[in-house]
């Protein structure tokens, strides 16, 4: 049987950029690895202050064009309502 601290646990953060239609240029490849190391050393700092030494850190980063994306705002679950309401 798996004890508690057996168990296994992962922590997931993620950010989303979403460059503004009309930019009347592409952001260079460069510009885009230089931020996401960037980002990378500055999670990684902070994580290891926060989480316990032992801890691992996998950064995935991603360029696409969103030709066709069906992407939802929030939706708020609660209580079923009454469909005679």
């Amino acid at each position: 049987m798996t004890t508690r601290r057996e168990m296994p646990r992962m922590l997931r953060v993620t950010f989303e950029f979403t460059i503004p239609p009309g930019t009347p240029t592409n952001v260079r490849t460069d510009k885009r690895t230089a931020a996401v190391d960037a980002m990378r050393a500055a999670v990684a700092a902070i994580a290891g202050r926060a989480l316990p030494p032992e801890t691992s850190l996998t950064v995935r980063d991603e360029w696409a064009y969103a030709l066709h994306d069906r992407t939802t705002g929030p939706v708020t679950l609660g209580p079923p309502t009454d469909p005679a309401t």
